[in-house]
């Protein structure tokens, strides 16, 4: 397991997520042992689509969030989906169902897996999905199944706007008739591709970004402890450890003229 950074962590509302990795993910039984958030995916026999749930399907812009979904086992979306999400997680609860999320990459061709919502939503941001503060806030997943699904095999399914589920916006709600069958495929869909084959790839770009974020954090606490005022020379006085003193502790100042 590589944790070579340390969390970049802004504030008390950004969420703070150690960085886990494996060598091979496509050994779900070794890789769980390293990130638990892989115990549940899946298994067979689950019969999900025998059980009374809610359903929604998700449209991610990328693969690298999907990555960081399945890994640490959160979620978020627009301020809009997340109220809804939010919404009928808690009527879910009260009810005793369960909320499935069928999750598709834009322009893939493709779904790539099936979670279940296992919180509300909660305030503190995780800060590496891969478009930098754009999104806000948290939920905790659970993934079931990681399978790339070609589109065809959906196709005869409409969502509850009546249109194809391929063609869906990110954040529309299934009838569960349509999210059983959505469920059956993917119970039963063979084929062993998925995104965690590109995994150890998806890992070095957010060992990168980590990096980034934690070298940002470095300097802006360089600069929290070491002001830079460019035109005030007493400053620099009470600063001399600092780097650009050298270049002005023996510049002649000419006071203006009165």
């Amino acid at each position: 397991m590589n944790n070579h950074y340390e969390p970049y962590v802004r504030n008390k509302r950004d969420l703070k997520v150690p960085y886990i990795s494996c060598q091979d993910y496509t050994n779900l039984e070794q890789a769980s042992k390293l990130i638990p958030a892989l115990k549940q995916i899946n298994q067979a026999n689950r019969n999900l689509a025998d059980t009374e749930a809610y359903a929604y399907i998700l449209r991610s812009n990328n693969d690298d969030d999907i990555h960081k979904s399945i890994k640490y086992g959160i979620w978020t979306s627009s301020k809009e989906n997340n109220e809804k999400l939010n919404a009928k997680f808690l009527e879910a609860q009260e009810q005793g169902k369960t909320v499935y999320l069928f999750f598709s990459v834009v322009r893939s061709g493709q779904f790539v897996g099936v979670a279940k919502l296992t919180s509300g939503y909660k305030d503190e941001s995780f800060q590496y999905w891969w478009e930098i503060k754009k999104w806000k806030g948290h939920f905790n997943v659970q993934w079931l199944y990681v399978k790339d699904v070609p589109n065809k095999h959906f196709e005869h399914l409409k969502n509850s706007d009546n249109v194809e589920v391929t063609r869906s916006r990110d954040g529309v709600f299934l009838n569960w008739e349509t999210g059983k069958e959505m469920m059956k495929i993917f119970e039963e869909f063979a084929d062993k591709k998925s995104i965690l084959n590109d995994f150890t790839v998806i890992d070095e770009r957010e060992q990168a970004l980590r990096q980034y974020k934690y070298q940002m954090q470095q300097q802006r606490n360089q600069q929290q402890y070491y002001p830079y005022y460019q035109y005030q020379y007493y400053d620099y006085q009470q600063y001399p450890q600092y780097p650009q003193y050298q270049q002005y502790q023996n510049y002649q100042w000419q006071q203006p003229q009165k």
